[in-house]
């Protein structure tokens, strides 16, 4: 008997067994991995809308927190897909030279370049003198180590110290020491999620509530020039214009991450600075409606 099978009948088998596979293992979605916090979960949900609107179907795992340079290299050589991170002078000179991509959508709406600054309880008052630049020029700002918005601090002639650890707020001891008077971060993050989350470690933090920094700061997607990343990238960018386009961006965004309360940020002195490595035209045309045009005063 001849028991060899037909190149004809070993397809016809070979599409019969793939018929009974599970649908989730014969056509299982691809895995990207993501650089994100804890505070960006409205980002995550921003990139699953895109996705969804693209007709993409794709898992999102986070990535390992790294250093800045650690991740673009992570992100270069295709093992970290997507970033979700305030545009800076490098990773836009990286997307001019090809070596990154880039959509400039504001997942922040603008929110992130409205900074109030962590202080010390009871410090307020010692604050409470500053009105302008050159009252803020009397003061020592705080940064995380990297963070290009120590150079926008600088750039306006305001001494500016880089801390390593911030993450749990251990900037406390260099305020406790006289060394730093402020940590500024976004008011919108800082409500929503670094004020409770430090005070589980350091009780004696606080937001100072008179004044409020302003400045073009946008959280923008960044995705891996590596191949692999070639088809996400295409599907993010058709998934951002369609969810730009038609509402969907601000329903996910009112759902998941709302205006702060106005009593937050109402009847605040407002010091505004120039960035001096990009202005608010950074953002495209067809995304300028997401920013928010509520005057601070």
């Amino acid at each position: 008997m001849n028991t060899s099978f037909s190149p004809y009948r070993r397809s016809l088998l070979g599409l019969m067994a793939g018929a009974l596979l599970p649908t989730s293992f014969a056509a299982a979605a691809p895995v990207f991995s993501v650089q994100t916090e804890p505070s960006l979960a409205h980002c995550i949900a921003l990139l699953h809308a895109a996705l969804k609107a693209a007709q993409f179907p794709a898992s999102l795992t986070d990535a390992p927190h790294t250093s800045e340079t650690r991740n673009l290299h992570e992100t270069t050589s295709g093992r970290i897909h997507i970033n979700l991170l305030p545009a800076s002078p490098t990773r836009l000179d990286m997307v001019r030279e090809g070596r990154l991509r880039m959509i400039p959508v504001p997942l922040e709406r603008g929110l992130l370049g409205w900074r109030t600054s962590f202080i010390l309880q009871g410090q307020e008052k010692a604050l409470a003198h500053i009105r302008d630049l050159n009252g803020l020029r009397t003061l020592t700002i705080g940064q995380g180590t990297g963070w290009w918005d120590a150079e926008v601090y600088r750039a306006a002639g305001i001494t500016t110290r880089e801390v390593q650890a911030w993450r749990n707020g251990e900037f406390i001891e260099q305020m406790k020491a006289g060394v730093i008077d402020l940590f500024p971060m976004g008011l919108g993050e800082s409500l929503s999620y670094f004020l409770p989350h430090f005070r589980q470690h350091h009780q004696q933090l606080g937001l100072e509530e008179s004044l409020l920094l302003r400045y073009p700061w946008y959280r923008f997607v960044w995705v891996s020039p590596h191949p692999s990343a070639d088809e996400l990238y295409e599907a993010l960018q058709r998934g951002f214009d369609i969810i730009c386009s038609n509402g969907v961006f601000e329903s996910v965004w009112n759902q998941t991450r709302q205006l702060p309360p106005a009593d937050s940020w109402q009847n605040r002195t407002v010091i505004e600075l120039d960035n001096p490595f990009y202005t608010p035209d950074i953002v495209p045309q067809r995304y300028q409606h997401l920013l928010l045009k509520k005057k601070v005063s």
